[in-house]
């Protein structure tokens, strides 16, 4: 069963493969186990048939020799061959001085033969197999072989089977619901549970509820960019379309003018920010909302703007250019950056500012002394650059010291560096 993964995900070891090889390792074990059986049974088989048939011989001769001593036959002269440590003995059974049962290797053959004192008291008797002669259960031994082949090949076949069956059972409910994954877009269509296991279907569901989920949260936020774009953008035209005409009345009070320049102040900041929270909202923003910005000239136009906001408060900035670079990113993002850092220093400052352009690297520091720490972040400012950061890959880094706070913005995209 190929599966197609992610190439992200490939570093990870495939389930499919552990239960494959799960199976099949236990297979062999269990073959292993069952193969090791059938040989050392064989072999304790054979070795307690040849030490019984041995054993019987002897006590056959002990018998016979309490009856008639010396004149008592021999142990069976076609199967064995009989040697006492008195008369003339091959000298590698001589090596042999404890009673009991022998196997040992005598050249190519296999000797199997038994040591016991010997019934008149004087030394040891031997009895061993003829050359050969202790190969009688080899006919048994082929036909068990045969036996044995048989019901392994039958087992053999019944493991694999239900190997196969098993890890098919297990994998493909899992292939299932990988499958599924693949349909959790809102634009595809949704998908049935159908898995026969309650875990799965659990999983299954959790899914499918998290698709509907989804889909409604996308749902919502393409109903709400769609009303935004036409709901805000026509009132904020209106009203500044009705300040242009109140600004070109003659002969108008002071206050009058100080408020229509307040609004058309106004008018500019939500259409930058309506047009900001749109694109922001997209999933891709299209090329015709970029443009090539000179940084010192956005920095110079914002400084510019909030100037009443400085002659209110008695504050000032100190600017230091070291070098000006440009950015490919829509206008909105630039302006929203710059001013809400700007606003944000001004509101925690108990000093100046300062500010310094390098490149493209923009950074503001303000001084506080531990005042109005406890508002966390340092304004929901702080928040729409970071959301705008994030969407254009810019580098955006925040320190805080407990005198002074810094914030340092890099137009450039970590992608492009």
């Amino acid at each position: 069963m190929d599966k197609v993964t992610d190439s992200k995900h490939s570093q990870y070891p495939s389930i499919y493969r552990k239960i494959r090889w799960g199976f099949g390792f236990m297979t062999f074990v269990m073959f292993t186990l069952f193969w090791s059986l059938i040989y050392v049974a064989e072999n304790k088989l054979e070795i307690l048939s040849l030490h019984h048939w041995l054993d019987t011989e002897a006590a056959l001769y002990e018998d016979n020799y309490q009856k008639l001593g010396w004149d008592a036959p021999l142990p069976n002269v076609l199967e064995f061959d009989s040697y006492w440590s008195e008369a003339p003995t091959p000298s590698w059974l001589l090596a042999f001085k404890t009673p009991g049962f022998y196997e040992y290797l005598l050249g190519d053959e296999d000797k199997h033969f038994v040591v016991f004192k010997h019934p008149s008291g004087k030394g040891l008797m031997y009895i061993v197999f003829h050359d050969d002669s202790d190969d009688y259960l080899d006919e048994y031994e082929s036909a068990l072989h045969q036996l044995t082949f048989l019901l392994g090949g039958v087992f053999l076949f019944f493991i694999m089977g239900y190997s196969i069956y098993m890890v098919r059972s297990l994998s493909r409910p899992l292939a299932q619901i990988e499958h599924k994954i693949g349909q959790m877009p809102p634009d595809r269509p949704a998908f049935e549970v159908d898995t026969k296991f309650s875990e799965t279907r659990h999983i299954e569901q959790t899914l499918l509820d998290s698709k509907s989920d989804i889909a409604g949260f996308f749902r919502r936020e393409q109903e709400f960019s769609r009303f935004a774009s036409h709901e805000l953008r026509t009132p904020i035209m209106v009203i500044q379309g009705s300040t242009d005409i109140l600004s070109r009345v003659p002969d108008q009070p002071r206050v009058a003018q100080k408020a229509i320049a307040r609004m058309q102040l106004a008018c500019e900041e939500m259409r930058v920010l309506t047009e900001a929270f749109l694109l922001l909202g997209k999933e891709r923003v299209e090329s015709q909302h970029f443009g090539d910005h000179a940084l010192i000239a956005c920095l110079n136009a914002q400084l510019e703007e909030l100037s009443p906001l400085f002659a209110k408060q008695d504050s000032s900035y100190q600017l230091v250019e070291l070098n000006s670079g440009q950015v490919h990113a829509p206008e909105s993002f630039v302006t929203i950056v710059i001013n809400n850092l700007i606003k944000n220093a001004f509101s925690y400052s108990i000093g100046d500012i300062q500010i310094e352009l390098d490149g493209t690297k923009l950074t503001i520091v303000n001084r506080h002394d531990g005042n109005e720490t406890y508002n966390a972040g340092y304004g929901c400012g702080l928040v729409i650059v970071e959301r705008i950061c994030e969407r254009m890959n810019w580098q955006f880094d925040l320190a805080d010291d407990g005198v002074r706070f810094s914030a340092q913005v890099d137009f450039i995209s970590l992608l492009n560096r």
